[in-house]
């Protein structure tokens, strides 16, 4: 099998495996010493030493947690109670007791309203919400809510949340989404404008589990978003990997942000996804396991420094930058990103840079049990790597390889 012109055995996997590892749509440390990557060369023409590194700890999310209620607020306590507070025209405070609310479609907070349970996950919605509109107030929020949503119906365009439009600097914080592996996504954020996630654990998706992206490549944020303390799962089709990498990514980030404390788990094609506008972010203290591949860095990814990730051991591919596909105008995907002071624990190999990535730098970061190499860097250009420690890779595996794949 050939995909973009290369050979599916180059990835060191089944033929089968490839579309799963690139995207058709966007498609330890070593001594003092440092590499730079200027023009193809063999393995090991480079001096490469390795560094005694110590063990990489990261931070794990923090579980949705409990709050104050506002003083004054609208309480409600049914279905048609909520459905006419979110139609009253006034941006105001809703507090839902206990109890399961249903719609035969989302609701729609199209006034700014904020959300909240009384009694953190025990107001259970079991349809989606829609906040923003095509005008109208900013900082729409939801809080302690529980979603369960096993109809696609009830939910906008395959999301539990869908947050667009007017809704800038919306917050979704200490609240839980459940798809059953109906629903196509659990948070689905377009209007990033100043968007806050919090304490969420988002679980059953087919697509997405959180996904923040404006769809347009020339986006420039003015109020980057913030995410922390996610705990996102089993997001899958049931063919895992049938989405030929263009979704069946836990946590897919489009733009300009800060993410910290993240834990994904069982995700069909990718841990976590940037790409699109994302432009000097800063991802944290992200543990991710049971994947094809734990970190994708696709078309656009720039100065954007990932600190701190723990990915392995059911893992093929920690890293993978994709080429500079000739269909992308030949521009690289990953330019000026960092990776540092990380664990990759993964089959095949740590950190794959593929043709034209550029100025990528690979730093303080451990390498165990890949079987091919740690770090591939086929016809980069200007990337560097220096104090990583490869003590732990396999028998027969390279430190740094420029074979396309990671070697053979």
């Amino acid at each position: 099998m050939v995909v973009n012109g290369k050979s599916a055995a180059a990835f060191g996997i089944a033929p089968g495996l490839v579309c799963v590892l690139l995207v058709a749509s966007q498609a330890g440390c070593a001594g003092a010493s440092s590499s730079v990557r200027e023009a193809p060369a063999t393995a090991g023409s480079q001096g490469v030493s390795s560094s005694k590194l110590q063990a990489v700890t990261v931070k794990r999310p923090v579980a949705p947690s409990a709050y104050r209620l506002p003083r004054r607020a609208l309480r409600v306590s049914s279905s048609r109670q909520l459905l006419a507070a979110l139609a009253d025209r006034r941006r105001e405070t809703i507090v839902l007791a206990p109890g399961r609310y249903d719609s035969s479609r989302p609701f729609f907070d199209r006034d700014g309203d904020r959300l909240y349970a009384a009694a953190p996950g025990k107001a259970v919605l079991e349809a989606g919400i829609v906040l923003g509109s095509n005008e109208g107030p900013a900082g729409a929020s939801l809080r302690g809510l529980r979603f369960s949503v096993s109809v696609r119906a009830k939910t906008f365009d395959g999301a539990i949340v869908h947050v667009w439009g007017s809704a800038t600097h919306a917050a979704v914080l200490d609240t839980w989404l459940n798809g059953h592996g109906v629903v196509d996504a659990g948070l689905v954020v377009r209007q990033p404008e100043g968007f806050v996630a919090r304490r969420l654990v988002a679980s059953s998706f087919r697509s997405y589990g959180v996904l923040v992206d404006p769809n347009q490549e020339d986006y420039r944020a003015r109020a980057p978003y913030v995410l922390t303390d996610l705990d996102v799962s089993r997001v899958a089709r049931p063919v895992p990997g049938s989405s030929d990498g263009t979704a069946e990514a836990c946590l897919w980030l489009g733009s300009t942000g800060s993410v910290r404390r993240v834990r994904v788990r069982r995700c069909g094609v990718s841990g976590i996804w940037t790409g699109t506008a994302n432009r000097r972010s800063r991802i944290e203290d992200a543990s991710v396991d049971r994947t094809r591949v734990g970190l994708y860095i696709e078309h656009f990814t720039t100065g954007t420094t990932f600190r701190r990730l723990r990915i392995g051991p059911n893992v093929v591919k920690g890293v993978n930058a994709e080429w500079a596909n000739h269909a992308r105008g030949g521009k690289p995907a990953s330019v000026d990103n960092v990776i540092e002071n990380s664990y990759f624990a993964t089959t095949v190999v740590g950190v794959y840079l593929d043709e034209g990535t550029t100025g990528t730098t690979i730093r303080r970061c451990k390498f165990v049990a890949q079987a091919r190499a740690a770090i591939g860097d086929y016809k980069g250009l200007r990337n560097r790597y220096y104090d990583n420690d490869f003590r732990g890779i396999a028998a027969g595996a390279v430190p740094i390889s420029y074979e396309y794949g990671g070697g053979r």
